[in-house]
């Protein structure tokens, strides 16, 4: 699973996407309550084989109520932060999709690490944590594997490569990106936020560190991972993949702070005072 998602994440897309260009009204920067509660953390579904390593063990944890963006940030959000002189341009090239005239509800994506914190630092908001992230995308009560509950991937609930390598193309036809509101009904978690499995990756806060829930650090309320490391936690998957084990909301993936791949997105959270 792990060689297939690296794969996944360092293989350059060379086909041409098929989008539409045309925009549409979009409360994009919407966005939803997550109450304050303990939850448990890793993988505790009935779906072991999607289980990698550094998944385990599974523990209960608390996290303070905060609010995370309904979807992932858009495109339009992000042009304007950089119209304004507050954020810097994404890489351009390949499948990035900062100088295509698509519409403005795609996710943006080729953004690095300290681009995502900037932009949601200047809308007064920040990134959300790995323990945030996983609470907003599973809830609490039932030990999801998905956001929408336990039915297989499929582009009904997420933007992914639901054909495997055969046509269409991978983002449910379009060969890149889709637009953040897709599969809102179907495939939103249990507090309503939208594309936490498939279209991009998002960052979090959290330093990558494989072997962490197993450390008495994982289990104490509102913990923020490691103090350092090498590589920073991404979550949920994205339009390239074509197995449930790339979408399992207890997915954890190490990406280099600096990497801006086509791949990844994120969104922001802020504290509930």
């Amino acid at each position: 699973m792990r060689t297939y998602l690296k794969l996944l994440l360092l293989v350059a897309v060379t086909a041409l996407p098929f989008i539409s260009s045309t925009s549409y009204a979009l409360d994009d920067e919407a966005m939803v309550r997550v109450p304050a509660g303990s939850f448990t953390m890793g993988c505790n579904h009935s779906r072991q084989e999607l289980c990698d390593t550094d998944t385990k063990p599974a523990h209960n944890v608390y996290v303070d109520a905060f609010d995370i963006d309904k979807y992932e940030v858009t495109y339009r959000r992000y042009k304007e932060c950089v119209a304004n002189g507050d954020c810097t341009e994404p890489f351009i090239g390949g499948a990035c999709n900062w100088n295509f005239s698509w519409n403005d509800n795609h996710p943006v994506n080729c953004v690095d690490w300290q681009q995502a914190k900037t932009f949601c630092e200047q809308e007064g908001k920040r990134l959300p944590t790995e323990l945030e992230w996983e609470k907003a995308a599973r809830g609490t009560w039932d030990q999801r594997v998905f956001p929408w509950g336990d039915e297989p991937a499929s582009c009904k609930y997420a933007a992914m490569d639901e054909n495997g390598l055969r046509l269409p193309m991978p983002g449910c036809g379009r060969g890149t990106t889709t637009p953040v509101d897709h599969a809102e009904v179907a495939g939103a978690s249990p507090y309503g936020a939208v594309g936490m499995a498939g279209n991009l990756w998002e960052w979090t806060s959290d330093w990558y560190d494989p072997e962490f829930y197993g450390k008495p650090a994982a289990k104490k309320a509102n913990t923020k991972g490691p103090a350092n490391g090498t590589f920073k936690t991404i979550r949920g998957g994205a339009w390239t993949m074509r197995t449930d084990g790339g979408l399992a909301s207890t997915l954890r993936f190490g990406y280099a702070p600096k990497g801006q791949g086509y791949v990844i997105g994120f969104r922001c959270a802020s504290s509930v005072n």
